[in-house]
This record gives C-alpha cells, structure tokens and sequence, in this order.
C-alpha cells in the first residue's frame, strides 16, 4: 500500500509560495519606486510583475491540496515506488541497485513542522520525497542505506 507524506505538506507548499510572493510584490513596489523609464513600458512591467505575483499567491493557496492528494511513495527490498503530479500523473519507479545514496535535508521551518525532505540519488537523476515526518523520514533513509548497502556487498 502507498504512504502518503505528512499533511503538513499542504501548508509547506503555501508557506513557500507565499515567501515567493512576498519577494515578487518586494521587487515590484522596490520598482515601482526607483525606475525612472516611459510611463508606458513602466507600467507594462510593473503590472506583469503584479500578475505574476497574483499567479502565484493562486498557485500557493489552492494546489497544495492536490499536490498533497497525489503524492505518494512505497519501499520494498528491490525498488522505490513514487507517484506524484496535479496536472501531470508522474510515475517513478527507482531500483534498489540503482540508488547511490540517499541524503536529507531540514531547513528552519521544517524543524518547527518536525518534518524533513528526503532525497533519493541515483546516476539518472534525484528523487525527493518532500515534507516526511522526522522519524519516518530518518527510518525510510537508514532503510534505504542498509538495503544499497547489502546489495554492494
């Protein structure tokens, strides 16, 4: 059966696009200000900068529920299993012989929520499990270890 991440993850997802939103309105106002161009192409830019910004307030408020929804994540002894996506389903399956090491990773906010991003590496590419709880992410990462580990043996 597929575990999902921590429903904290909903408000990680808003608390990050509203730091991205508060610097995009920071640098339109810093704009806004200091430019000296041709009111038109001002005004162009400074409204664009203001949509974007708009876009992503959107963006930060209504998809961490369908991020949330879709992401899921499995382990056996031969593979790791992730499925995640909103518009696009994306469907990663890792095998075991594959990974060379797994790190984490646990920001300022992340230890206030007790979460932590778990990324998987392999020669193709990274694989991060975003937003797992402390402990499990920490057991899922020793696992992980201990089973490349034996397998290089």
């Amino acid at each position: 059966m597929m575990k999902r991440i921590s429903p904290f993850s909903r408000k990680m997802w808003t608390i990050d696009g509203l730091i991205i939103t508060g610097i995009f309105l920071i640098i339109a106002v810093v704009l806004n200000i200091f430019l000296e161009l041709n009111s038109l192409w001002k005004c162009i830019l400074i409204g664009s900068i203001y949509g974007l910004t708009l876009l992503i307030l959107i963006n930060s408020l209504l998809i961490p529920k369908y991020k949330y929804e879709n992401f899921r994540y499995d382990m056996d002894e031969d593979k790791i299993v992730l499925k995640y996506g909103v518009f696009t389903k994306i469907n990663v399956i890792i095998p075991m012989s594959r990974v060379q090491y797994v790190d984490t990773e646990q920001g300022i906010i992340l230890k206030k929520y007790k979460l932590i991003n778990l990324t998987v590496h392999t020669a193709g590419g990274s694989y991060p499990i975003p937003f797992l709880e402390s402990k499990v992410g920490t057991n899922l990462q020793l696992s992980i270890a201990k089973i490349v580990q034996e397998r290089s043996i």
